[in-house]
């Protein structure tokens, strides 16, 4: 992956997003937690509080004082002390019911008379109760959805009271003191908005923290380190990982620099014996080309000169004989022109004797007049003799996309065009013909791999330079080199003409 895709990520999809969003999201579960388990706790210890020390303390001041008013039967004196006990923080109500839960006593006089219903929900609250947990308080929602704690205090049947309730009865009447709780539920809610907040901002500071330490201990680290795969990928070898932290990427490099090297030393060791092939390769064509120039078409010539010879000496008497004649100097006449061509094919003398371009350009016209095919090329900048490398490889790699056009393309104009610039040689091969899917000529596994252009490719990948073959069907074909030039060795090769 280059550079480029690895900076089009999305962040969403990135490494550094899922990190953050999972340690976030722990630390935002573990607060969570926390915070609601705080709140349940101190609520619960608030509610403790008013059960075990404000509402006791209430009720047995109220029971205290109403002790002398009640065996005075002083019911003004009773509401009064009920009307002081109402204005204690957070009471609500306070009253007395009788043994039929008429109410007896209350701070408010509309009140005084009326008869709770036990099926009522608020007393349903107490009366479903066990007998052991009458006396213990309850909270419980009004019919306005407001959380009430009530505490029942029972009234109990005294000897000092048996005049007017009757002895067998222990319990004469209970205290109701109802609490809300709309101020302890406030506090909780401030507390809990505090929280909230608290937990935004430890998130947003985490958040922070975390991209930091992790775009410095990591990410840059990556980054570093898909660069560096990437270059490798494109062929630049030399490349290495180094970090100075002693960590898991550390060792992660050290291993991909270990297999880097072992690569490059396979590759370089591949090209080493490709590049000794392809000169062997070269250096049997050229054996064989000068075999078949020096030896074989001396030999045609000789039997051409002696076919002439007997032409002319034949006495005319024997039609025949002369008809047969004429068919063996036309069958030597093709056979020295297609030995002169299958000698060119493989290595022409004046690739070695004149250099590259001279010897493009007439291949490129002799292509063009034994197919009818419209050829235009160029070239631009050849001021010196190229390498003898690098001259080969460009005539194989033209000669070989030439024949794949007469072979397959059916182009009727094909354009050559080689350019020497700054230290680097550029040549484009561009062609009108039917073009091709390359991507199954790619394919290891499909049957229309071309051999021809991974034969191209490896040339150019000895050279250190690049090749990009672009084509679809029905659009053509461009092939574009660069590769880059090392010091000539002389000569004189300028030509910026064109044939067709």
């Amino acid at each position: 992956m280059s550079t480029e895709k690895m900076k089009q990520i999305k962040f969403y999809k990135s490494l550094r997003f899922k990190i953050i969003v999972g340690l976030v999201g722990l630390l935002t579960f573990t607060m969570t937690v926390l915070f609601t388990t705080q709140y349940f706790q101190h609520r619960e210890k608030m509610i403790r509080n008013l059960q075990e020390n404000i509402s006791p303390h209430l009720t047995q001041m109220v029971n205290d004082v109403l002790k002398s008013s009640m065996l005075s039967k002083n019911k003004g004196e009773m509401k009064y002390i009920l009307e002081v006990a109402s204005q204690y923080p957070d009471v609500k109500k306070i009253f007395i019911l009788n043994r039929v839960g008429r109410i007896v006593t209350s701070i408010e006089d509309k009140e005084i008379g009326k008869v709770i219903d036990i099926h009522d929900p608020t007393c349903q609250v107490c009366h479903q109760r066990t007998t052991e947990a009458l006396n213990k308080t309850v909270i419980y929602s009004s019919l306005e959805g407001e959380k009430i704690f009530r505490n029942v205090n029972p009234i109990y049947n005294r000897k000092e009271c048996f005049s007017c309730h009757n002895p067998e009865q222990k319990i004469t009447g209970v205290l109701v003191t109802d609490f809300t709780l709309k101020n302890i539920e406030s506090q909780l809610r401030a507390e809990f908005k505090e929280n909230i907040f608290l937990l935004l901002f430890a998130v947003g500071v985490s958040t922070l923290v975390i991209g930091i330490a992790l775009n410095q201990l990591v990410i840059k680290k990556l980054q570093h380190f898909m660069e560096t795969v990437s270059l490798i990928g494109r062929g630049d070898f030399g490349r290495t990982v180094t970090f100075k932290s002693d960590d898991e990427i550390k060792r992660l490099a050290d291993t991909f620099n270990f297999m880097a090297r072992t690569l490059m030393d396979k590759m370089r060791l591949e090209r080493k014996y490709l590049s000794q092939i392809i000169e062997a390769q070269e250096n049997e064509r050229r054996r064989i080309s000068r075999e078949l120039h020096d030896e074989i078409g001396q030999a045609l010539t000789a039997i051409k000169f002696n076919l002439d010879m007997i032409d002319k000496e034949l006495p005319q008497t024997y039609p025949s004989v002369r008809g047969r004649l004429g068919d063996a100097k036309s069958l030597s006449n093709q056979t020295i022109t297609a030995m002169r061509q299958l000698s060119m094919d493989l290595r022409p003398t004046m690739l070695d004797e004149l250099g590259l371009i001279p010897t493009l350009r007439w291949y490129a016209q002799n292509f063009s007049k034994r197919l009818g095919i419209d050829s235009q090329f160029q070239a631009i900048g050849f001021e010196e003799k190229l390498l003898p490398q690098i001259e080969t490889a460009f005539y194989r790699i033209v000669q070989e996309a030439l024949n794949n056009i007469a072979k397959h393309a059916k182009a009727n104009r094909i354009e050559i065009s080689l350019e020497q610039r700054d230290s680097t040689i550029y040549a484009s091969i561009i062609d009108n013909g039917k073009g091709f899917d390359l991507h199954k000529v790619l394919h290891p596994e499909s049957p229309e791999r071309g051999f021809g252009i991974i034969g191209m490719q490896e040339r150019i990948s000895l050279l250190g330079g690049k090749i990009d073959i672009q084509s679809r069907p029905g659009f053509g074909t461009q092939i574009h080199i660069e590769v880059p030039n090392q010091k000539g060795i002389g000569g004189d090769e300028k030509d910026t003409g064109s044939i067709s």
